[in-house]
């Protein structure tokens, strides 16, 4: 055994860095896993172990390692824990219309009007508030906002609404780290309070977004140039709804959110063309750095490029990536390798430690991981495969190639997109396959175009073929939707299910040797357990509005007068494809399957009751109105031996970003 662990060892020189990141990442899990907020010092604590036992076991190389992954992971909790801590509060928001006063921060463009964000907001001439408010303006807004300005109006504001289900995405926790405390709509049409400043350079990037923005709309239809605003801005907003349900029903969803795929685009464009152009002149060629002048000019781009599209967390850690690409050209490195994405996975934790809940993240990392990892796997055959002069095998290769990039990156971050949407889209090869060229290729290059022409006022000239390869996507998406089964909804993957899956492809990607098989039983055994878990037999939002049961092979809706839509389409997947069928009680109390549903208090024998009402003591389990304005959704589950629940409020816990439940 020691033997074996020795030669093993050997074969995978260099690659123990790769699990550093792993372990951060597996601690900042389990920070964000606690049920309660842990005290602040267990951070400093862990910090202190790991470094002595770092320490003490330097002189050993395996326990060197093992102390290395325990700082890791300690630097990792710490770090979740400060960043929480460093965080303002989250208020509660009134009811009712408000005076709502701030400075706008940010505009964005909608299919039906504009939404900008207020900071240092002031609600009714109260105290200014340390978080940010989303506010969406009237239609027939007559004030042209701009970043800088501040403004006043009259507005109703809405806090981040509970989960809709026990378990289900947390609005607060992104509100929280994001540093909004609520969202809402005017009331009335904005007042000016105070001009905004000429220069500064984020209310300068903004208002320059919102020229561009305007430019684009402008010139083009409000399909096709809705996808350039967000092509060139990152604004997502102006995009209808029907033409992006078309992209992420086709498994483009990803060319509509500003990323690496774009930022690697963007710099790939300038890369080559300014090392086109240095080498036009033979003396500069012969004794100039082209090469390294040429990643650095790409590095400037994309810098660029991230500032002018908001600079997001998926823009950031693409530039970390590219940064140490362009490192690796000046070092004569390799560009592209998994100690890279290793590097830029422990900054991007260490900065933000959150953006591991992210969709982002854990798509754009394992899609990368799997890229590096599979390309590496098929080294010999790809040298074989560019031995081919003929322009037939020429071609042969580059489709060859581009549906392995698709099948990799999309295979990989499959499993957390069906995780965090609950759906899986069978098409993307051949989606990717047509629209990733068109875009780097026509699309993004008349972009870049379109925004140097600008100042001459004739962005015109590029921003119609721009729409051009735009339309063509557009009818693209509409075609691979339209086709059977284009978008597959499934039941919510259980954390234990995802974490087997993710454990398995990072063992995969990062060893070289036959024991990186071992990865696939666990993909498998995560598999397995997402197909096992078992959707609740009754459903109950958290004001008691929505109540869904299972009645045999269908789903049962009972929906109350004004229920939250959210919620709603929140519900439409966790039974998977199964629909829901609305019903009406055709009497006050009705029976469905083992479940009474009543709108009287009055207590019945059942296996379970459910009322939008409160409720008396029954002898009966009683879900009603009472028990969700204080536990949240409720889940229940029948058993031989009774009645199972899962409430909203034990599954969320008591932390910093969960506005207060009523006392029990």
């Amino acid at each position: 055994m020691g033997e074996f662990l020795l030669r093993w060892v050997e074969a995978e020189r260099g690659r123990f860095f790769l699990l550093l990141p792993v372990a951060m990442g597996a601690a900042i899990l389990i920070y964000f896993a606690l049920p309660i907020e842990p005290p602040l010092w267990t951070g400093f604590l862990c910090l202190a172990v790991s470094a002595a036992a770092l320490a003490a076991s330097w002189r050993h190389l395996y326990w060197r390692f093992a102390a290395a992954l325990l700082l890791s992971a300690s630097l990792g909790y710490a770090r979740a824990e400060w960043r929480t801590a460093a965080e303002p509060p989250m208020l509660i928001m009134p009811t009712g219309p408000v005076t709502l006063s701030g400075t706008i921060s940010r505009i964005e463009h909608l299919p039906d009007g504009l939404r900008i964000t207020l900071i240092q907001p002031r609600i009714d001439a109260g105290p200014i508030l340390l978080r940010a408010i989303r506010l969406k303006l009237r239609s027939d807004e007559p004030l042209a906002p701009q970043a800088g300005q501040g403004v006043q109006t009259y507005a109703l504001l809405f806090g981040p609404e509970r989960p809709a289900w026990p378990g289900g995405w947390d609005m607060a926790r992104d509100y929280y780290f994001s540093g909004l405390n609520a969202s809402g709509f005017a009331l009335t049409p904005l007042t000016r309070t105070r001009v905004a400043p000429s220069n500064p350079i984020a209310t300068g990037l903004q208002n320059l977004r919102n020229h561009i923005a305007g430019t684009i709309l402008a010139t083009l239809p409000p399909g096709t140039g809705g996808i350039a605003v967000t092509l060139l801005t990152g604004d997502e907003q102006a995009i209808p709804p029907q033409l992006r349900q078309n992209f992420i029903d086709a498994g483009l969803a990803h060319i509509l959110a500003v990323a690496g795929l774009h930022v690697g685009i963007v710099m790939g464009l300038v890369f080559f063309t300014s090392r086109w152009l240095l080498t036009r002149n033979t003396r500069l060629a012969l004794h100039l750095p082209v090469k390294s002048i040429a990643a650095a000019l790409a590095l400037l781009g994309g810098v660029g490029y991230a500032a002018l599209t908001g600079a997001h967390l998926p823009i950031l850690r693409s530039l970390a990536m590219a940064s140490l690409a362009t490192l690796g050209v000046f070092a004569g490195r390799r560009v592209f390798s998994l100690r890279g994405l290793a590097l830029a996975a422990l900054l991007l934790l260490l900065a933000t430690p959150e953006t591991i809940l992210s969709t982002s993240f854990q798509m754009s990392f394992s899609a990368v991981a799997a890229l590096i990892s599979g390309y590496a796997a098929v080294q010999s055959m790809s040298q074989r495969l560019h031995r081919p002069r003929t322009r037939l095998g020429s071609a042969t290769r580059h489709v060859l190639g581009l549906a392995y990039t698709s099948l990799l990156a999309g295979g990989a971050s499959m499993p957390f997109a069906a995780y965090q949407f609950q759906q899986i889209q069978p098409y993307w090869i051949p989606a990717n396959l047509l629209a990733v060229p068109l875009t780097a290729f026509w699309i993004l290059p008349w972009g870049l175009v379109a925004l140097a022409l600008m100042p001459l006022h004739l962005a015109a000239l590029a921003l119609i073929p721009m729409g051009w390869g735009i339309s063509a996507i557009v009818w693209v998406t509409g075609l691979i939707a339209s086709w059977p089964d284009a978008l597959l909804h499934i039941k919510p993957m259980p954390s234990a299910a995802i974490l087997l899956i993710a454990a398995g492809l990072a063992w995969l990607c990062i060893w070289r040797s036959p024991a990186r098989l071992a990865g696939i039983p666990a993909m498998a055994l995560g598999l397995a357990l997402a197909l096992a878990a078992r959707p609740p037999d009754a459903l109950v939002s958290p004001d008691a509005r929505l109540i869904a049961l299972r009645n045999g092979n269908s789903i049962l809706l009972v929906a109350q007068p004004k229920a939250s839509r959210f919620t709603l389409e929140q519900w439409q997947t966790i039974w998977g494809a199964t629909p829901l069928t609305p019903v009406q009680c055709p009497v006050q109390s009705c029976q469905v399957g083992p479940v009474l549903f009543t709108t009287t208090p009055t207590c019945v024998q059942a296996r379970l009751i459910i009322a939008p009402i409160e409720m008396p003591p029954c002898a009966a389990p009683v879900i009603d109105r009472l028990a969700t304005y204080r536990l949240g959704a409720i889940a229940a589950w029948f058993t031989p031996n009774g009645v199972i629940f899962r409430t909203d409020r034990a599954m969320q816990g008591i932390r910093p970003w969960v506005l207060p439940y009523p006392q029990l």
